[in-house]
């Protein structure tokens, strides 16, 4: 299991920070703590998790068929 912590000055750049490492797997783990002047938000990950992201990521987009109508 795999923890990370992510620190900004306000909460706006905390949320695109962690917003960055939610599509890799990660899950918020906690609340937001407050340290002085900035906040932290904990995130856990398992190895499954990581392995999942990555084939999501490498499976290609299924193609359109296309249809023509006969009128």
């Amino acid at each position: 299991m795999e923890y990370n912590i992510v620190i900004a000055p306000d909460l706006e750049g905390l949320a695109l920070e962690v917003a960055g490492f939610l599509p890799q797997g990660w899950r918020l783990k906690g609340g937001i703590v407050e340290q002085g002047n900035s906040y932290a938000q904990q995130l856990i990950r398992h190895p499954k998790d990581s392995i999942r992201a990555q084939q999501q990521r490498k499976q290609p987009a299924a193609k359109q068929r296309r249809t023509r109508w006969i009128e």
